[in-house]
């Protein structure tokens, strides 16, 4: 008996004739296939073949530009970097003296001087910058201080204050000896011993509207790139 063969439906013969067929993408590019697919297929090809490498290319674009456009923009780093430390009250005096300076010296850009008194640290503050203070000055943010005597010695003790005999000769400080004090304001018999400037001894500073006269001392702290400036600042002072 003879067994019949099955009799394929049109339809089934169509789908069968379109597996066998070879495929006319399958040896081009990408690229070129999705140029010839119908309009209708090309969204999901793109999403399926391209969408993720174009999302990675745009946010790796974008990576870069910020950093171009950030280092481009950046300003420079302050060369003179002056806190005065609980002494809030007086802000306005001491961005007014910051900016004597830069007009006095001819310093042609202003963002190489900065003044700030936003930091306290006694009992009596709102809130202890005493952290802010400690990092600011160990990453070099800060390289001059100035505080009133009892202030001045707890930074010292803190370790956040450099010796003139480290950062100035021998010769400049003896041209402005009668200035040098310790860390509580008393005046030293060795240069080499002091550890800032008596501000009642400052020409500039006294001559400054609203600027304590009396117990108030300047010192250096954290210099990590040029000594120049902060030295400038101490002549500019005109002690005496």
């Amino acid at each position: 008996m003879a067994v019949e063969k099955p009799v394929l439906t049109q339809e089934q013969q169509d789908a069968v004739a379109a597996l066998a067929s070879t495929n006319v993408y399958a040896k081009q590019s990408k690229f070129k296939t999705f140029r010839e697919l119908p309009p209708k297929d090309r969204w999901p090809y793109f999403k399926q073949n391209f969408l993720t490498d174009v999302l990675i290319v745009i946010a790796v674009v974008g990576l870069v530009l910020a950093f171009v456009i950030s280092y481009v923009t950046k300003g420079p780093e302050a060369e003179l970097s002056l806190e005065g430390v609980d002494m809030a009250e007086y802000s306005e005096q001491i961005d007014a003296l910051g900016a004597d300076f830069v007009k006095t010296q001819g310093i042609e850009d202003e963002r190489l001087v900065r003044t700030d008194a936003s930091i306290a640290i006694s009992e009596n503050a709102a809130q202890d910058g005493s952290a802010s203070l400690t990092a600011r000055v160990s990453a070099g943010q800060i390289n001059m201080i100035v505080a009133e005597t009892d202030i001045f010695a707890e930074v010292n003790d803190r370790g956040d204050i450099t010796k003139p005999a480290e950062v100035m000769s021998a010769a400049d400080l003896e041209q402005v000896k009668d200035a040098l004090v310790d860390a509580k304001g008393n005046p030293v018999s060795d240069v080499n011993d002091a550890v800032g400037f008596d501000l009642s001894h400052s020409k500039t500073w006294t001559s400054m509207k609203g600027l304590p006269k009396e117990g108030v001392i300047l010192g250096f702290s954290n210099i990590t790139e040029s000594k120049d400036m902060p030295i400038q600042f101490v002549e500019y002072l005109q002690f005496e």
